[in-house]
């Protein structure tokens, strides 16, 4: 925000939210969600100019993606992360002679 900018309050009506959302495999539940009121995503289509930029797009926002889903997952469930504690082997060791 500019020093010279003033604050403004601006309401919207529940209707305007938008929402955008990743499904699971069988389509009865949401996996991720991006919502928000004045949502805006923009492209920069100077220079997206083929499938392979189009793609080259995709993939950093899905990186980006990637990165705060791993921040969350590590914050919230972190103990699957941990190495599992040394367990004995069944069969003993065999020597070698």
């Amino acid at each position: 925000m500019e020093l010279n900018e003033e604050k403004k309050i601006v309401t919207f009506r529940t209707n305007e939210r938008m929402m955008y959302g990743a499904v699971n495999y069988d389509g009865s539940e949401l996996m991720a969600v991006i919502s928000g009121y004045d949502l805006d995503i923009r492209f920069n289509m100077r220079l997206i100019n083929s499938l392979a930029d189009a793609e080259a797009a995709a993939n950093a926002l899905a990186d980006i993606f990637y990165e705060v889903l791993m921040e969350q997952l590590l914050a919230q469930k972190a103990s699957f992360a941990q190495q599992p504690a040394a367990q004995m082997p069944i069969l003993p060791k065999e020597e070698t002679p």
